[in-house]
């Protein structure tokens, strides 16, 4: 009989031994949509030695970063993804919209910058890290569902030639966005109202309401920022919202309302009693729904008033644990939360970490969900507290990968507290940022 001899493997050799096991595990990763979060994904999974192939429906990277006039459908028919509009600013400063290691250019002064300052640095990025090889542009994904063998089956439709193809793939990452499909508030007698009313999702410019009476609903970012640039060219700006959110000021000129009881025809009657007539139009800045039109019920995943019961960590589909939801958290740094995201997932499908069980996972969703106590549509809010901090952390030290440096979320509360678009700040190191008034 042979003799047989036990070696223990130092750390460094275990780390060697796992690095080489990664490389061996090489899988088929399919990335729907090449916004911020698609592109980072298909730059993480090859840098981890997948194969990957990213499904964009338009001809351009940057999602909703992309302008256009066109509201309603494009020229091939699908829904108008993006919710740009003209002389639209960022409400985060761009130190906290950067990739890892790939800074904005240096001639970009000002830290809040505009639609096309982003949209370039995007494709900027997409040309440095040679990603536009991996994406196949103008292809819709119509269909995904999980297969029997731990596989997913996919189908993909030409968005001109309308020609179908089918993809078998061992993973797939949702990053469809969650800023295209419009949330619409039941307002009793809305349907009645005399001018016109559309969602901020359709708005583009202020040009059409020049000299016009406005009312806007909602004091999200969006609702006031176009608040102040209709407030430069429109007769009257009515503002209705529950509360202002810290940070945020609405411009001199508004006329601060309650939220909308009703409407009758040309009459808007608020929840303090008092009305208003003569409004011309009427603006919904009330957000948006998550949407994933694509995936199959078999995939497991429900969606209740924004929020998915089934995400371990807000991030893996507990029923089948190779599909990633990149990005669904709200309130957060949107890059800085796809990177660590995809991290986490990567870790999982080499078996660098792994994960719990289905029941486990789902326990711990739940449990988030008890702990934070709200309505469900704010489940996944970061807004308030330590939470974005909170998060970012429990990823990092769940399954052992690289965190978010401190220096973002303490630049994060520094600008919830005062957004000012005059400041400029200059992160220094992973701890420490200058502000520049």
């Amino acid at each position: 009989m042979e003799n047989t001899v036990k070696v223990e493997l130092k750390d460094e050799q275990k780390e060697e031994k796992v690095s080489t096991e990664v490389k061996e595990q090489k899988m088929r990763i399919a990335v729907i949509g090449v916004g911020a979060a698609g592109l980072v994904a298909i730059k993480h999974c090859i840098q981890d030695g997948h194969d990957c192939e990213a499904y964009e429906q338009t001809e351009f990277v940057g999602g909703t970063w992309n302008y256009t006039d066109e509201v309603g459908f494009d020229k091939n028919g699908l829904p108008i993804h993006t919710s740009m509009y003209k002389h639209l600013r960022t409400n985060l400063p761009k130190e906290l919209m950067m990739f890892e290691d790939f800074p904005y250019p240096e001639d970009l002064k000002h830290s809040y910058i505009s639609q096309e300052d982003v949209l370039q640095y995007l494709n900027h990025y997409a040309d440095e890290m040679d990603l536009r090889k991996y994406i196949r542009f103008l292809t819709q994904v119509t269909h995904v569902e999980p297969m029997d063998d731990n596989k997913w089956h996919i189908e993909v439709q030409d968005v001109i030639t309308k020609k179908k193809e089918s993809k078998t793939v061992d993973a797939v990452i949702c990053c469809n966005g969650k800023y295209s499909v419009p949330f619409m508030p039941h307002i009793p007698g809305l349907d009645s109202f005399t001018g016109t009313c559309i969602h901020s999702h359709c708005y583009r410019s202020e040009e059409p309401y020049k000299g016009r009476t406005v009312l806007i609903i909602g004091g999200g970012p969006s609702g006031i920022d176009i608040c102040n640039h209709l407030s430069a060219v429109a007769n009257k700006v009515y503002c209705s919202l529950k509360n202002v959110r810290i940070g945020f000021k609405f411009p001199e000129k508004a006329i601060m309302k309650p939220v909308v009881r009703n409407v009758e025809g040309g009459k808007i009657i608020f929840e303090d009693g008092t009305a208003e007539n003569g409004i011309n139009d009427i603006l919904l800045c009330t957000g948006y729904n998550l949407s994933f039109p694509f995936l199959a019920p078999t995939c497991g995943i429900t969606i209740e008033d924004n929020y998915i019961p089934s995400l371990y960590k807000e991030l893996i589909n507990a029923h089948h644990p190779t599909m990633a939801f990149l990005w669904i958290p709200a309130s957060i740094c949107p890059i800085p939360t796809s990177e660590i995201q995809m991290r986490f997932f990567l870790a999982t499908l080499s078996g660098r970490f792994i994960l719990p069980s289905k029941e486990e996972m789902l326990k711990d969703a739940e449990e988030y969900r008890k702990k934070r106590d709200v309505k469900n549509r704010l489940v996944h809010d970061k807004a308030s507290g330590n939470l974005e901090r909170e998060y970012f952390d429990d990823l990092a030290e769940t399954a052992n990968v690289r965190g978010v440096p401190s220096v973002i979320t303490d630049l994060h509360n520094c600008v919830k507290k005062c957004r000012n678009y005059s400041y400029c700040f200059k992160i220094l190191d992973d701890e420490n940022f200058l502000q520049i008034a």
